[in-house]
């Protein structure tokens, strides 16, 4: 997934959301607003990088913990990418989580580009028929030459549905793009998500058809939900009889470990549920539901201090409410 956010604190709860909703392994943000300063976490996943020279801009790759990955380069001077290397079972491939201002160089050349399993996201702020746009400015000749220099082929398709609305001029267009080598073009299929969180931009979800990058995870002790007064208990009544005089200190320390395995067994729950999302109610849900009630193209611009971006700002705030009593409230 990769979604410009223009801002991302108070879209932290949608965020996490559809994080678990459409099961996503790594999200590409741009926009992300944050400094060093800010605490910002996503939990489960890992990435990030803040812009330190002004408040706007800042790039967030987030990618699941079980995912090996690694991060090789940051590059934070005009245009704002990290290259990050993602290893799969039998393969690893390269991605870029691109963001340039309008009013930034592209700096399009000094993205280490590779020959095969290589793929770029994000918001490149140029316009070009080739995604959409009615005509070809000059970044989007200078992204076009880029793509034909590198061997890259674009995931857009002029038809697909606008990924943002203007609220000032009321228009749609595309400017979140993604490029990626021929091997992985044919395993890529693109998708333009619902409008998250009140940013003009919408979310793009990517699958890729390969091989899962993920390790496998093995079943968790749910510790919140132990019965420790059965685990005392049960650990004494399997442990008391371990003969221990005159046998090998190994054949001991095995007896006893698996004693104090069939009591947790007995008295933990283990495993995790596939579809849990941590804290999200049907309250939480008919609030989404109600944001996304309109289309993004239907969407007005409140002027600041009217009555619509007060009752706007009321809504966002209650939901936040809402999911941090939730999160309380949870055992």
């Amino acid at each position: 997934m990769h979604w410009n956010a223009e801002s991302i604190l108070n879209k932290k709860t949608e965020l996490e959301h559809i994080l678990h909703e459409k099961n996503i392994n790594i999200c590409c943000i741009q926009e992300t607003h944050l400094t060093p300063q800010k605490s910002f976490k996503v939990r489960g996943y890992q990435f990030r990088s803040d812009r330190t020279d002004r408040s706007k801009g800042g790039i967030l790759t987030l990618i699941r913990n079980n995912i090996n990955a690694c991060l090789i380069e940051t590059h934070m001077e005009d245009s704002e990418y990290q290259v990050i290397r993602i290893q799969t079972k039998t393969s690893e491939f390269h991605l870029v989580n691109f963001c340039c201002p309008n009013d930034r160089h592209l700096a399009l050349d000094t993205i280490p580009a590779k020959a095969s399993n290589f793929i770029v996201v994000g918001d490149f702020n140029s316009h070009s028929q080739s995604w959409g746009y009615d005509h070809l400015d000059r970044r989007g000749e200078e992204v076009e030459n880029w793509q034909d220099d590198k061997g890259l082929i674009l995931l857009n398709s002029p038809f697909d549905c606008p990924t943002f609305y203007s609220r000032r001029w009321h228009t749609t267009s595309t400017s979140d793009l993604a490029f990626c080598t021929e091997d992985m073009h044919q395993l890529t299929s693109r998708e333009v998500g619902e409008q998250l969180g009140g940013s003009d931009h919408r979310p793009v979800f990517l699958t890729l058809g390969m091989e899962s990058c993920t390790e496998a995870s093995f079943p968790r002790w749910n510790y919140k939900r132990a019965n420790w007064f059965l685990f005392r208990h049960r650990t004494s009544e399997l442990t008391k009889d371990i003969r221990v005089e005159g046998r090998d200190i190994n054949m001991v320390a095995k007896d006893f470990n698996m004693s104090i395995l069939r009591a947790a067994r007995e008295s933990i729950p283990r495993g995790a549920r596939r579809d849990y999302k941590p804290y999200w109610s049907n309250e939480l849900q008919e609030r989404q539901k109600g944001s996304r009630s309109q289309p993004v193209t239907k969407q007005q611009h409140p002027p600041p201090g009217s009555q619509s971006q007060i009752s706007q700002k009321e809504a966002t705030g209650k939901t936040e409410k809402l999911a941090r009593e939730n999160k309380l409230s949870e055992p």
